[in-house]
């Protein structure tokens, strides 16, 4: 199935958008989801992370420390008046 494209000259409020597009120019495409296409959801807990996704990345750079590199002398400028 095709996806349906549409141009609106003024978003109409039917539409959940964000209020900075209101009254736009916008186009609206529908992309139908098959159930072959979509993907089911991972579990996730009360914040919407992933299930163990802190227990399978904590400490994943321990062994590859993260280090500063030099950031130069400051620049001397001219003083404000």
């Amino acid at each position: 199935m095709q996806p349906i494209r549409q141009i609106y000259y003024d978003a109409p409020s039917t539409i959940e958008i964000p209020i900075e597009l209101q009254h736009k120019t916008v186009e609206v495409i529908l992309w139908p989801l098959d159930k072959t296409e979509s993907q089911p959801r991972p579990e996730t807990d009360a914040n919407g992370w992933p299930l163990g996704f802190f227990a399978a990345t904590a400490g994943c750079l321990a062994g590859d420390p993260i280090e500063r590199a030099p950031q130069g002398d400051y620049e001397n400028r001219l003083e404000l008046e």
